[in-house]
Parts: structure tokens; sequence; C-alpha cells
């Protein structure tokens, strides 16, 4: 048995379709597709199927071969070459609807002067791949040159089979686990990038002091002595007037549904902008959606004084400023220090998860729990006595707690669950984790699933 998958390499020239073909082979929108030269800059890694034959294929950054791109170009080519040095088979996508360029005629040149095995794959020939190709593009080599249509699938099932049998003797191989999916969000330039390299413990993502360097979600299996993650970097969630373009707003879509199927969002706080509108509306929706929390207040490298009550002092304002995720875990330090943010946050990510899934004793939510919120609220309501019968849990990620209250009207349950809440956080540990408390006068129909009351 193989203990790694295949790997296959997308490249070639900016906009040539490379991350039309890998969300087509991928079955989902992965890769953000638009006009916009240049749009992909960090390489986008997915596993795919093909036959039975699991291969983990790669979405690449245009090539301009010293092209005017700045030195984020230069980062995007270097990680491109490398990627290439890696891969098992390239796929040197071309447009099969324009006249070949100097750029197309470099990269075919390095890929035989690396000796690197490819395949040329001419796209964009929607209604034409039965005709022959011109001997200029035939002269470019490769072990296969085949003609595709990536938009609408044209000469697709003749280019899954070759690669079948390319890769038909890797069947034993071991898939990358489906790990636990925790997503890196916040403000663009906060420093998610380099927080998002330090967990991974090398230098995955574009780091960059230009904002919205990052646009596709990048998501890395994580494998380590505290789990087994799906770590995902996030572009910036900009304000909404600042959305000026198709991609920012398709990055930003991206972000959000990546919020959505995390179970942990490690959220990234800038202390010397202090905490925006912006800020307050990211950590609104990772509230909203019940998702499990770190608010890690970064770049205290800048600070002067980095002594522990300095630090403290920061997430105390960032908690009183971010009162809609009370629940979080708050931390501060620097993403930059590698071995103190995967000293500090990885074990403090497991226990989360832990809590995520805890279940409490029957015993205690009925005795200990519900003695200590019949004191409180004797204390609290002077005229009318509400007491909580039962409190039982229901349900669990995020874990979930139903309350029957005598005499409890219904503009008046919010506050009795939010006693409810403190006292389990009290009396429990659930730092990181939201809660849902339902409650319900007694007489009320009983969730399914929750024991009836018992008779007096």
């Amino acid at each position: 048995m193989n203990l790694r998958l295949p790997l296959c390499v997308l490249i070639g020239r900016v906009n040539v379709g490379k991350s039309t073909l890998f969300n087509l082979f991928s079955g989902e929108r992965i890769a953000i597709v638009d006009p916009t030269p240049g749009v992909t800059r960090d390489w986008i890694e997915h596993v795919v199927l093909v036959k039975g034959v699991p291969i983990r294929f790669v979405d690449t950054g245009g090539v301009t071969l010293g092209g005017d791109g700045g030195e984020l170009q230069k980062h995007v080519e270097e990680r491109v070459w490398r990627l290439v040095d890696e891969a098992d088979l390239v796929l040197f996508v071309i447009d099969g609807r324009e006249p070949l360029t100097q750029v197309d005629l470099e990269i075919a040149a390095t890929l035989r002067r690396k000796s690197r095995p490819f395949f040329l794959v001419v796209n964009k020939r929607e209604g034409l791949t039965h005709e022959a190709l011109p001997a200029e593009i035939l002269a470019l080599g490769g072990k296969k040159v085949f003609q595709i249509s990536a938009k609408h699938g044209d000469g697709i099932p003749r280019l899954k089979e070759a690669l079948f049998q390319e890769f038909k003797d890797w069947r034993g191989s071991v898939p990358l686990f489906d790990g636990i999916p925790i997503a890196i969000v916040g403000k663009p330039n906060v420093g998610k990038s380099t927080l998002f390299n330090s967990l991974l413990g090398e230098d995955r993502a574009i780091v960059s002091p230009i904002p919205g360097t990052t646009r596709d979600a990048i998501e890395v299996p994580f494998f380590s002595t505290y789990g087994r993650y799906r770590l995902v970097d996030t572009a910036g969630l900009p304000r909404r007037k600042n959305i000026r373009d198709r991609v920012t707003l398709y990055a930003t879509f991206r972000t959000t549904e990546r919020i959505a199927e995390a179970k942990l969002c490690i959220f990234v706080l800038d202390p010397f902008c202090g905490v925006t509108r912006q800020d307050r509306k990211i950590a609104g929706e990772i509230a909203q959606l019940e998702k499990c929390c770190i608010v890690f207040v970064n770049k205290v490298d800048l600070l002067k004084d980095k002594s522990a009550s300095i630090l403290e002092k920061l997430c105390a304002q960032a908690r009183a400023d971010l009162p809609s995720l009370h629940y979080a875990a708050f931390r501060a330090g620097s993403a930059l220090d590698s071995f103190a943010v995967r000293e500090e946050i990885l074990p403090l990510m497991a226990g989360i998860v832990t809590r995520f899934h805890q279940v409490v004793q029957e015993s205690i939510l009925s005795e200990r729990i519900r003695q200590k919120v019949n004191q409180r609220l004797l204390a609290i309501f002077s005229r009318r006595k509400p007491y909580l019968e039962v409190l039982l849990q229901e349900g669990i990620a995020p874990p979930r707690f139903v309350g029957v209250v005598d005499r409890c009207e219904e503009k008046e349950k919010r506050r009795y669950a939010d006693i409810i809440e403190k006292v389990l956080r009290e009396e429990i540990d659930w730092e990181g984790v939201p809660l849902r408390i339902e409650l319900q006068r007694k007489g009320e129909r009983v969730s399914k699933g929750v024991l009836e009351l018992p008779a007096k």
C-alpha cells in the first residue's frame, strides 16, 4: 500500500481556465473563477476520486515568467515551481482559442528542462475537440495531448481515463482524513495567514502587507497529537462599502460559507486598530451560527510591554467589546511565534472540540445546577418567584439544555435562560463553546427526547 497520494498539479499562464478545471474535478466551487487575470494566488488543494483512485489535485496561480507582477507575483510563482518539482504529474493548461504566447513556450521549455512528466491540456475547445491541433501546439510536447472545455465538459472523460491509467497502481493509497473543520477569520490584514502558517509549521499561505492578498479559502488537512483537523485560511471580510469588484465579492461569499461549515472559528484581531464595527459584525455572525470560537489578539510582538498583565488586559478589553462572543476563549500572542502559537492554541482547540461534545451527568444538572439557579432566581425576582422544576441536556454540538420553569412569562424566558447559562458556565468548563438554552413553562409540551416532569 502507498502511504501517500499521487500529486497532480495544474499549471499555466493566467486566465487559461485552471480554476474552472480544478472545480470540475473537485465537484464543487472551491477556487474562485473570474475573467480577471491573476485571481488565484495561493495554491489550493483537494483530493478527488478518478474512477476510485484518490488524487491530490492542486490549482496554482498563473505564471508570467518575469511579467510585471511585483513581489506578490514572485511569491506566487516560487510556490508554483516548488509544487512542480514535487508533482507526480503536471497538467499544463493552455488557451486553445488564442495564439500561443511566449509565456506558454517558456513554461513548456521549463517543464522539459526539469524532466517533469506532463499532459498538455488545450482548454476552451468547446465544439472543436475533434479538430486537428496546429503543429505549434503539438510541438509543446507532453506525454499526451487533450482537447477539452472545462466550462462545458467536452473531452473530460478521455482526460479522466488517462489520469486513471497513469495512477491506477495507487488504488491502495491512504486517503486524507476528513478532520474537524477550523476556520481562521477576521478583517483583511490582521495576520490570519501568518497564524495559519504558524499552526501548520510551514510556509503554506502567502503573507503580504497588501490587504486582500488571500482570495481563495485555503484548506489543508492538519494532523497533530491534539487531533486531526481541516485548517482553513479565509479571505479577510471587508466592510460592504469596501467591496468594489467581483473577486472581492466572491472571496467574501467563500469566507461566509467556510464559517458556516466550520465547527471552530479562530477570530483574529489587531489590537492597534481596536475592535471595529466590522469586527463586531463578524463576531455576531460566528455567534448566530453557534460556532465554537477562539479570539486571538495578534501582533503583541509590536508592544513595548508584553507582560502577562498587559496581555490579560488586551483580552479583557476585547471580551468587553465583543459581547456576542462572551463564551469565546480569548488569547493574546504573536502569530509570528510559531512555537508559542502551537503550544497554546493546539491544546486549546482540542479542549474546545471536546467540550463541544460534552455530556453532563443528569444528577449534576438536577441537583447542584438546578439548586444554584433557583437560589439566583429567588435573589433576583422579589415579587413573582419563578422556580426551575427540571433541567436536562437534550443534545451536543452545540450542547443543548431544556429547562421547565414554573411561573415563566414568555417575555422573561430570555432573562431566565441567561441566568441558567451563567450558572452552567460557573459550575462546568464550557470555555469557547456556545450553549443553547430552551425554556418551557410548566405544563407546556416538552421536546421529543426530554423526560416528562416527575409526579409530585
